[in-house]
Order: structure tokens, then C-alpha cells, then sequence
């Protein structure tokens, strides 16, 4: 039997194949994967691969679809060559078409870049999804990348005691000698997640003072006493129910900024879609100055 010789077009043709199924593949996945906050704090995975991973094989399919695409060209470039030039000759008898399909495609660049709707409406619902995953408060780290920062720096900002939270985590089975060690790994030495290692200190942390009606709040004492305590967390009916807030009221001092807000509506959410803060928009619930 001849032995058959290496087909360079059959083989670009099924690396591009392959490569384009896992773009779709990891594309879907890393559309509908909670935020990254969310992820690296609970150590999120879907069939035992993390969000890096699934980002790595990502960009390394895209890298092997535009190599494939590049040899595919190559390979041939005289037939193209020749198949877009009578396409081209076509297509100028199509004017009303190719004016349409212009269009289109300067209508999809610029919703990308200006989220205009209706193409905006496919971001939001990928957000609904990404959001859907934090089933609970607990799921949300107290600050952005809270897992890489040392156990020390997290005590602090928690105001958590740190021998306190060291003898805990040591009673638990976590591995710790040194107390600049990142939760992360700290949390690798049990096999969990830097939200499982807050799981165990959460309690050593003091609870936030809660507002009192006619109470006298400053902006500054706000942010002394809420800044890192995960107050961005919660919904702006929780804020109403927990300080005794009157609803209406709460309700009027946001429209008055122009902020549409409902009971529903987390802090941060609700700051990240008006370029705030949590600590702002919580300032304007209790003080109404910024």
C-alpha cells in the first residue's frame, strides 16, 4: 500500500475547524461565568477547569484559528484572488445590498462601543447570567481581589484581630505560619476558596453600626465606618430595612440625583451605572451631600 503524503490543505482546513468549535465553546462558557470578583473568591470552575484556564484555552484557540486562517489564504490565494475579484464585479450590480450590509456592520461596531440597544440587550442579558450565580452575600468578596492580599492587610481592612483569626484558622485545619501569607494560598492548603477562609474569621470582624433615625451622619464618618464592609453588597431595600430608613424618603433623595433606583438594586450595581461609588450613593441615602 503507497503511503500517502501530507495533505497541508486537509490539515489547516481541520485546525480550523477545531479551532473555531473551541471558540464557541469557551466563548459561550466565558459569556455566562460570573464576574471575575466572583470567581477568583469562590474558586469558581465548570467541569473542574477555572476561569484562567478556560481563558487561556480561549485565547490560545483564536491564536490557532488565525494561524490556520493565515496557511489557509496561503494555500490558496491564486483561486481567492480570482473568486473575489468576479465576486466584487457581482456584488457592484447589488449597490442596494451592499449598502444595507455596510450599515449593519458599522451598526455593530458602534454598539460595541456605545452599547446602543438593541445589540446592548445581549451584554445586559450576559450580565443577568453573571450576576445569577451570586445566590447569596457571602458570594461577593469585601473588596476586589481580596484573595491576594496578605492575612494581615485583609485583618486590618476587615478589622479583624489577627492572632485571633490565626489561632481560628489554625483550630480549622488551614496550614499558616507566616501571617503575610495571601488568603489564597492559605486557602489552597485546605483545598477551598479565599471565601472559605473569611468563612472562618467572618466572625471575629465588628458588625457595622446601624443608623439610627435622626441620627447625625457626616460623609467622613460614613466612609470611616463603612469603607471595606461589604456595604456594596447589599440592596437598597436592605439598607431601608436594616437602618430604619423611611422608604419614600430614600427613594427621593435618589431621583433628586437622578439615580433610578429600586428596593432590589445592590449599591455597587447601582454605583457602577451612575460612575459612583458604594460609599457615595450610600452618603446620599443618609446625608444627602457628596
Amino acid at each position: 500500500m503507497r503511503k500517502r503524503n501530507w495533505n497541508g490543505r486537509a490539515f489547516t482546513s481541520l485546525c480550523s475547524l477545531v479551532s473555531f468549535i473551541l471558540l464557541c465553546i469557551t466563548g459561550i462558557i466565558l459569556f455566562t461565568e460570573p464576574h471575575g470578583r466572583v470567581a477568583y473568591w469562590t474558586k469558581w470552575n465548570f467541569v473542574g477547569l477555572e476561569k484562567d484556564q478556560w481563558g487561556s484555552i480561549h485565547i490560545y484557540a483564536g491564536l490557532l484559528f488565525l494561524v490556520a486562517g493565515a496557511f489557509h489564504l496561503y494555500y490558496n490565494w491564486k483561486p481567492l484572488v480570482k473568486y473575489l475579484s468576479a465576486k466584487i464585479e457581482t456584488a457592484l450590480r447589488y449597490k442596494r445590498e451592499l449598502v444595507i450590509s455596510s450599515l449593519i456592520f458599522f451598526g455593530v461596531v458602534v454598539s460595541g462601543i456605545w452599547s446602543l440597544p438593541p445589540l446592548s440587550y445581549v451584554t445586559d442579558f450576559g450580565e443577568t447570567i453573571k450576576n445569577s450565580w451570586v445566590t447569596s452575600p457571602g458570594l461577593e468578596p469585601p473588596f476586589g481581589h481580596a484573595e491576594l492580599v496578605s492575612l494581615k492587610t485583609f485583618c486590618r481592612k476587615q478589622r479583624i484581630p489577627l492572632d485571633q483569626a490565626m489561632a481560628e484558622l489554625s483550630k480549622a485545619g488551614f496550614k499558616l505560619n507566616n501571617p503575610d501569607t495571601i488568603l489564597d494560598e492559605i486557602a489552597s492548603s485546605k483545598g477551598t476558596s479565599g471565601m472559605g477562609v473569611y468563612e472562618v474569621i467572618k466572625k471575629l470582624e465588628p458588625k457595622p453600626e446601624v443608623i439610627k433615625p435622626g441620627a447625625a451622619w457626616t460623609p467622613e464618618k460614613i466612609e470611616e465606618t463603612f469603607a471595606g464592609t461589604g456595604v456594596g453588597r447589599k440592596t437598597i431595600g436592605q439598607i431601608i430595612k436594616d437602618h430604619e430608613l423611611d422608604h419614600k424618603t430614600t427613594h427621593q433623595k435618589l431621583k433628586d440625583r437622578r439615580i433610578k433606583a429600586k428596593d432590589d438594586d445592590k449599591i455597587k450595581e447601582l454605583a457602577d451605572r451612575h460612575d459612583s461609588t458604594p460609599i457615595k450613593i450610600l452618603t446620599i441615602i443618609l446625608t444627602d451631600k457628596i
